[in-house]
């Protein structure tokens, strides 16, 4: 037998039995993908995309699991509590590492009772008005704060989200008198900054991106280092003289600590190759998600570096859940 042959045949061995190890390391049966938010929603939306392709590859049952509730902590607690099998995944968001600094005692540590698989995508935020509104870009909107002696209510989805921080960090950068408005939810925000009752607001990037075509709101800006793609004409907030907008969230997979590595690495390579299909390609455009994925270790390492910049912020501005879960 020829050297060259046999050494192809060593290598096509190796990956067949690398192949079959991580298989065999895969859920088996029925899975449970827990989000904390409604269904309808776009995280919803991500999570029933990527259960499809899961059940698809793994020739099992993946079940989305709506457990809404008290910021994300109910759903997370849940999936915390659940057997490391690996047949409980939690979907979240940037929310999972705020509330560490949010909430003064959780019924878990973010850190040290899950364990992260992967990151799925980012997403930045955008600062939006009315089309009503007398400003036409940020700099007559930051002019105004001085000029108006009325003007000053900013919306956000919920006390101590990424709206509500963002739109702190902006009070103080622009030395404004904006008073916050909390809103449960994205749903009943947007009515009101349409309408023009509330001035301005942080908004998801998909809302901003739907709601500019549909000339219901003007942006004016957004979060994040780039402009988004949908958006080319909104500058970054930096790009309008604006520091510290530069965070972004993201989507992300998690499992109960204690997970043997084997099965999160398979859900992780799985979540890679589910990404690559045309229909979360889609999925992730309709959702303004950049895909952006990283593994356990690299996942683990950045949920650490964000925790820490979010933690700066939050501080900072004094921000807190008064109620206890």
């Amino acid at each position: 037998m020829p050297h060259r042959f046999k050494a192809f045949l060593a290598t096509t061995l190796l990956c067949v039995g690398a192949t079959l190890d991580t298989s065999a390391a895969c859920p088996n049966r029925r899975v449970t993908m827990v989000v904390p938010y409604s269904a309808g929603g776009p995280t919803d939306a991500l999570a029933r995309s990527l259960a499809d392709q899961f059940s698809k590859s793994w020739g099992v049952p993946v079940l989305v699991e709506n457990r809404t509730g008290a910021n994300g902590i109910i759903a997370t607690a849940s999936v915390a509590r659940a057997p490391g099998d690996g047949h409980t995944i939690l979907v979240q968001l940037t929310g999972l590492i705020q509330n560490a600094s949010l909430y003064k005692k959780l019924p878990y540590d973010p850190f040290t009772d899950l364990a992260a698989v992967a990151r799925i995508g980012t997403q930045p935020m955008a600062l939006a008005v009315g089309r009503t509104s007398p400003s036409t870009d940020l700099r007559s909107l930051v002019r105004s704060f001085s000029t108006t002696p009325k003007f000053g209510t900013y919306g956000s989805f919920g006390a101590g989200s990424t709206g509500h921080i963002y739109g702190e960090l902006l009070r103080k950068a622009t030395s404004s008198p904006l008073t916050h408005v909390p809103h449960r939810g994205e749903a009943l925000l947007l009515p009101e900054l349409i309408s023009g009752r509330i001035d301005l607001a942080f908004v998801s990037a998909a809302t901003a991106i739907d709601s500019s075509r549909a000339g219901t709101l003007r942006v004016l800006g957004v979060t994040g280092p780039t402009r988004l793609p949908a958006l080319p004409d909104v500058p970054t907030m930096a790009e309008a003289g604006l520091a510290g907008f530069e965070l972004l969230g993201w989507y992300g997979l998690f499992v109960p600590k204690g997970t043997p590595s084997a099965m999160t690495e398979c859900i992780a390579e799985h979540t890679e190759a589910a990404l690559q299909h045309t229909d979360m390609v889609q999925r992730l455009q309709q959702l303004a998600v950049e895909r952006r994925t990283a593994g356990p270790a690299a996942f683990t390492s950045a949920l650490r570096e964000d925790f820490g910049r979010w933690d700066d912020l939050i501080k900072r501005f004094g921000i807190a859940l008064e109620q206890e879960p």
